[in-house]
């Protein structure tokens, strides 16, 4: 297997969709919304329109944080540390680099630096289930939700 050529097509896939991402951000609002004029409009479709540029500006920051990683990679396999755990020292399985080529953590220490979901608060308000307990159903597509 040849992680480089495969981390190489993971950075070439990555700049090509923030490139993309970056030429959309870069059009003013009033030519993204294919429309003649702002005067007609509902503000709710322009808050819909500013709602959807701050959600790919975050997807921008992410694919940014990923571009990052994958030079990382890249960087170590040059340096003769790529496949090894940053935390425990270990080698990290090839199983492991062929899903998440751009990893720094074996398993175990990943899943140690994991944060344990938290059931929100409003659960301890309003049990799950409670409509369940009072006998009630409802149908989904012609099925009982809870068959």
């Amino acid at each position: 297997m040849d992680y480089r050529s495969r981390l190489l097509d993971k950075k070439a896939e990555i700049e090509q969709v923030i490139k993309e991402k970056r030429e959309y951000l870069m059009l003013p609002i009033s030519e993204s919304m294919d429309e003649l004029s702002n005067y007609d409009q509902h503000p709710a479709d322009l808050a819909s329109e500013v709602f959807e540029r701050e959600k790919n500006q975050g997807v921008l920051e992410l694919l940014e944080f990923e571009l990052e990683k994958v030079d990382d990679a890249l960087y170590r396999l040059d340096h003769g540390q790529y496949g090894i755990c940053d935390s425990c020292g270990q080698n990290i399985p090839a199983a492991r680099l062929e899903r998440l080529p751009n990893t720094t953590l074996c398993v175990s220490c990943a899943s140690k630096r994991r944060e344990p979901f938290q059931r929100p608060a409003e659960e301890d308000i309003i049990p799950s289930g409670a409509m369940s307990d009072m006998g009630e159903t409802f149908e989904i597509a012609g099925y009982e939700f809870y068959e």
